[in-house]
């Protein structure tokens, strides 16, 4: 069931939202509801619904993660877990939020042109606020409305650790929280060891990744899975990826999958 739950959380990662969705409930049927199995499953299927947008359907599952606390022993465990729980269904939120009703065309030269002419002319903290900026009016809406359901089930102590969706008003701290959000479905792609860019990477150099447009592609199949096609959004977070430097990228902003909390 383990392995399952693994499984799983890979194809929500993929985009498989459907197969992951019938894995989880399965799953939550054949473990016990005592088990951190149980725990686990029941969060992923409420970010499978986030990532729906589709609040209706993750809210039951977002409470019964939070009252599941006590399948882990340790307190501080648990309240570890929480934290990431909150900041895990924040960003889910506002992933989810820049799906756009209809999708632009993501063309992978275009793209890796302009975000070139953006490394040589902006700074770092320019263009996380033109991530920012990209972000559609209205988006924060989803997300104040997920946060809200975490916030009355964390204590006071653990509220402070965390950003209010207020904070996101401001252009740069926005563009970090989709730097974020992305770097669940982005750090695989570029991080893992087995990853056509890590070892272009690793084995040719910086300069070899660029000529074959390993960073842009891989943006651009990680929006599309989520079905985010903002032309923008493709620009700044590949202009980002490519002047921060995979190195940087791949220590500063590693993911914790849900399964991997427990270690």
């Amino acid at each position: 069931m383990k392995a399952k739950n693994q499984l799983f959380e890979v194809a929500m990662e993929s985009g498989n939202l459907s197969t992951a969705i019938t894995g989880f409930i399965g799953i939550r049927q054949k473990v016990s509801r005592r088990t951190r199995l149980y725990l686990e499953a029941t969060t992923l299927l409420a970010i499978c619904y986030l990532r729906k947008k589709d609040l209706a359907s993750a809210r039951p599952y977002i409470l019964e993660a939070f009252e599941r606390e006590k399948n882990i022993i340790s307190p501080e465990r648990q309240s570890e877990y929480r934290l990431a729980l909150a900041k895990r269904f924040d960003e889910e939120a506002l992933l989810a939020s820049l799906s756009p009703g209809a999708s632009e065309q993501l063309d992978i030269d275009k793209i890796q042109d302009e975000a070139g002419k953006l490394i040589y002319s902006k700074h770092e903290d320019d263009i996380l606020e033109l991530l920012g900026a990209s972000v559609p009016e209205g988006a924060l809406e989803f997300v104040n409305d997920v946060h809200k359901e975490s916030q009355g089930l964390l204590t006071y102590e653990e509220k402070k650790k965390l950003p209010s969706p207020a904070a996101f008003e401001e252009r740069k701290k926005l563009g970090k929280g989709v730097l974020s959000a992305f770097q669940a479905v982005i750090w695989r792609s570029f991080c893992d060891k087995n990853s056509e860019v890590y070892k272009m990477w690793f084995t040719n150099g910086m300069q070899a990744v660029l000529d074959k447009k390993y960073i842009t592609a891989s943006v651009v199949s990680a929006l599309s899975g989520l079905s985010i096609g903002v032309y923008a959004i493709a620009v700044y977070l590949t202009a980002l990826l490519i002047k921060m430097g995979i190195e940087t990228f791949c220590s500063v902003y590693k993911p914790s999958s849900i399964m991997g909390l427990r270690h």
